[in-house]
Order: structure tokens, then C-alpha cells, then sequence
């Protein structure tokens, strides 16, 4: 007993430092500096109107989920006087909000304090978690919805009711329409309780081909624009091919490091933590030890879905893909940590899992603070070709077109004359922002025609112009970049 409460202490210790962690993670929102670059494309995204934003969304390859609850949360923020971004980092933050009360109130009461503390602390600060729950993007709603539907999952085996038959398709399929990495990782949770059942539970199978083919119905209105996505995919797509170094960092992901050494480190006490549990739960029931360790067997199973995938059709294997899959791996550790009594066993388990912890609290730290750093200075450059009065912005490539449209509100703006653009016609992009089109080819003429005493330019990689230019800010392959006027006389 004694024992339980030590865990206890500890747990609520850990939930004690979820709070701050959260209190941490409204920096973002009250300075608006942190923007990651695929939020400028939410921004765009978001000045659209419903119908014109899913016609974008389904050239683009990502499902409309996010982007329908974005548009609906800024129409009852917008009246209050938020700003756009400001709104969009606040809906990023609920799901953890969310994530602290499902585990106070739902994974304390069915495993322990220690369980809820440790996850709710871990899925805050560890791998990208951070990052992702003050990005105007998807991931964190996506990390709700699997852990969620990992949660309806455990409660089936538990008890088959159909409550959490429902659940479980409810959130699977919200998945499905937050984030596709997320659907693989609910697909496999399937293939996780298939198994499961096959071996424990034949007479539940019915039930599971039900709630499999509810969830097929549920998606169907986006299935045949993801058929359209996937065709686009397998065609052309950024992703490189799978390699072993990748593999073993998608692996270790759920600790994250960008060192190879780091990540093998990682799995290795992921795998001694395994084992030990193994070696202290000799007499655990093997349904009981089905359930531990689910959400490695999910995690994994991501991985190697995503593989064979990656392999047979096209890569699509995206480290940071892996972020819902990694949020249930470490429910499922912080079940299995609490679940070991051995006292000596929990102290070596506990230590190791400590490391990562305090490895992951140092990252989030520090790269939140380079993100700080780098929202400053990509604001100011921004700021200087927005607010410029004599300016013109130039934007040379179509991909990034749709993801700085925004600016157009508050400076001229050229963009490369296309038909359509992520599927949307350029006729009905020109009604709704305020810019102007040229042919790539006449990009020189525009530039010495321009009265304008200023020329930005946004270009993937360098510009190729008759004229010079200053590089004033570069963004991986995005460069930011300014007409020499004086040179080009």
C-alpha cells in the first residue's frame, strides 16, 4: 500500500508539472511569434470562404477536419476582437486541455494517479509534442482523437460494452478526417484488437466488423477525394524513400532526438522496460499483458504499416507523422510503469524513464526558445515588406503562392499565373484576395517595369532574374529576397 502511495505522490507530482506545462504553452498564443511555415498556408486557408476552403483542402493532401473547426471556432472569436492566429493557437491548445481532464478524471480513476501524471506529462513535453499543441495546424487535435479512441479501445477489452464499441469508431473516424497518420495508427489499432479478439473474444468479432464497416460509411463523403489525393501522391510527392537511419529514428521518435545514437538509445530502454515488466509480471494474466503492452504493439505496428506502405506504393513515412502514434505509446508506458511492484524493478524502470523525461523537458525548452528567436526575426522580415508603402511582393513559385495569399491584404502582390491552384480556379482566388497575375515568363518586364522603389521576391531557392538580388531572410528552402535597384541601374 505504502508503495501505491509513493506512486501516487509521484504521479500527481508529474500532473502538478502537466499545468505549468500548459501554462507554458500559452507563450505562443500571447506573443504570436512562434509561426511555423505550413501555418501560413492555415492563414490563407482560413480568409476562405467553407466552400472554396474544402475545394483547397481537397487539392491539397490532407483531410478538412482541422480546417472546418478552425473556420467555425474564428466566426465565435472574431466578434470578441481575437486575431486569426491568436484564435488558431488557442484551438491548438484545447486538445490538451482536453488531455489533462481525460486524465484526471478517466485514466486516474481506471489505472492510477501515477498512470495519469506520467502520460499527462509525457504527451506535454516529449518528442514534438510541445511544438505541435501551439501549431495552427492538425497534430494536436489528431493526438486527442487517437488517444481517445485508444482509451475506447482498452475499455473494450475490459468490458465489451457497446458504448465503447461506439467510441471507438467515433474517434476513429474523427482520425481518419483530422490527420492521416492518425487513420494508419487507428487502422492499426484495429489490427491490434482483431488479433485480440480472434485469440480472447471470437464471439466479439461480429461487433468488430460492425464497427468497421460504420466507420467505412462515416468516411465515405471524403473517400473518393482521398482516392484523388492518393493519386496525386503516387505521382509526385516530396517524401524520400525509406532507409534503415530513418527507421530507427521513427523507432525512437516517441523520445526524439535528431541524433541516430540518441533514438537506438531510446528503443533500448523502451526494450529494457519491456523486459523487465515481463520478468516482474510472471503471473499477470496474459489478457492483462495484451492490454500493457497494446500501445507499443500500435506504435510499432504505425511504423511498419507505414513501411510497407512507403515500400509497395509510395514513401509517405514522415518521422513527425508518427506524433499520435507516439502520444499512445506513452499511455501504454505509463501503464506498464505502474504496473511493475517489484520495488527495485520500478526504481531501474522509473530512472530510465526519468532520463527521457529530463531530455525531453531540456528539447522542449530549447526549442521553443530557437522558435521564439526565429518567430522574432521572420515577423520583422515580414513586417518590413508588408508595411513598406513604395513595395510590391513578387511570389515566383506555385506551391508557395497558397501559403502567402494572405499578405496580399496588406501589400501588392504579384503571383505566377496558373488555371487552378490545389485545385482551385485562379479566377475565384482573384475575387476572393486582392492580387495581381503574371506569366512566369515576364517576371523581368514586371520587375523593370515596376515603379515601385522596393521588389520582394519569394522564391523556392534562389530567384533566377535578369536582375540582382539581396537575400534578406531564408526559411529552408523558401528565400526571401530583395532587388538590387541600385546595382541593376
Amino acid at each position: 500500500m505504502e508503495n501505491y502511495k509513493r506512486k501516487d505522490i509521484i504521479g500527481m507530482t508529474f500532473f502538478a508539472l502537466s499545468i505549468l506545462t500548459l501554462c507554458y504553452m500559452f507563450l505562443s498564443p500571447l506573443n504570436h511569434l512562434i509561426v511555423h511555415i505550413d501555418e501560413y498556408f492555415t492563414l490563407t486557408l482560413l480568409n476562405m470562404p467553407v466552400g472554396d476552403l474544402i475545394t483547397v483542402t481537397a487539392g491539397d493532401v490532407h483531410p478538412p477536419l482541422y480546417y472546418l473547426m478552425g473556420k467555425a471556432f474564428v466566426s465565435i472569436t472574431e466578434p470578441l476582437g481575437w486575431d486569426l492566429l491568436f484564435s488558431l493557437k488557442i484551438l491548438s491548445i484545447i486538445p490538451y486541455i482536453l488531455i489533462l481532464i481525460v486524465s484526471a478524471a478517466k485514466i486516474r480513476k481506471d489505472f492510477s494517479w501515477f498512470t495519469a501524471g506520467l502520460f499527462a506529462f509525457s504527451v506535454g513535453i516529449m518528442t514534438e509534442f510541445f511544438s505541435h499543441f501551439v501549431r495552427a495546424r492538425m497534430y494536436s487535435w489528431a493526438i486527442l482523437f487517437i488517444v481517445l479512441a485508444f482509451i475506447a479501445f482498452m475499455d473494450l477489452i475490459e468490458s465489451k460494452d457497446r458504448k465503447s464499441w461506439i467510441l471507438l469508431t467515433v474517434f476513429s473516424v474523427l482520425c481518419a478526417y483530422a490527420q492521416y497518420f492518425a487513420a494508419i495508427t487507428a487502422g492499426t489499432l484495429y489490427l491490434v484488437l482483431l488479433v485480440y479478439l480472434m485469440k480472447f473474444e471470437r464471439e466479439e468479432l461480429k461487433a468488430w466488423a460492425l464497427s468497421v464497416a460504420a466507420a467505412i460509411i462515416l468516411y465515405v463523403p471524403w473517400a473518393f477525394t482521398l482516392l484523388n489525393q492518393l493519386e496525386t501522391i503516387h505521382h509526385t510527392y516530396w517524401i524520400p524513400a525509406v532507409n534503415f537511419n530513418e527507421i530507427i529514428r521513427a523507432l525512437g521518435y516517441f523520445a526524439y532526438n535528431n541524433d541516430l545514437l540518441f533514438s537506438a538509445a531510446a528503443i533500448i530502454i523502451l526494450a529494457i522496460i519491456v523486459f523487465i515488466h515481463s520478468k516482474d509480471a510472471k503471473n499477470t494474466d496474459e489478457r492483462n499483458r495484451f492490454l500493457i503492452l497494446s500501445g507499443i504493439e500500435i506504435y510499432l505496428g504505425t511504423i511498419i504499416l507505414s513501411v510497407i506502405i512507403s515500400v509497395v506504393f509510395r514513401p509517405i513515412l514522415v518521422i513527425r507523422y508518427l506524433i499520435p502514434a507516439s502520444a499512445v505509446l506513452w499511455l501504454s508506458i505509463s501503464i506498464l510503469l505502474s504496473k511493475i511492484e517489484n520495488r527495485r524493478m520500478f526504481l531501474i524502470s522509473f530512472a530510465l524513464i526519468l532520463l527521457l523525461l529530463v531530455n525531453g523537458m531540456a528539447t522542449t525548452v530549447s526549442v521553443n526558445d530557437d522558435l521564439y528567436k526565429n518567430g522574432l526575426e521572420q515577423k520583422e522580415v515580414l513586417d518590413n515588406i508588408t508595411q513598406d508603402q513604395d513595395s510590391i511582393l513578387i511570389v515566383t513559385n506555385p506551391h508557395l503562392i497558397m501559403y502567402f495569399l494572405h499578405l496580399s491584404k496588406q501589400t501588392d502582390m504579384y503571383c505566377l499565373n496558373m488555371a487552378q491552384l490545389f485545385g482551385e480556379n485562379m479566377t475565384r482566388l482573384h475575387q476572393i484576395y486582392d492580387f495581381e497575375s503574371y506569366n512566369g515568363n515576364d517576371i523581368n518586364k514586371l520587375i523593370a517595369n515596376s515603379t515601385a522603389e522596393n521588389v520582394y521576391i519569394i522564391s523556392w531557392n534562389e530567384p533566377v532574374l535578369n536582375s540582382p538580388t539581396v537575400e534578406i531572410d531564408k526559411r529552408g528552402n523558401i528565400v526571401f529576397s530583395k532587388v538590387n535597384r541600385t546595382l541593376s541601374q
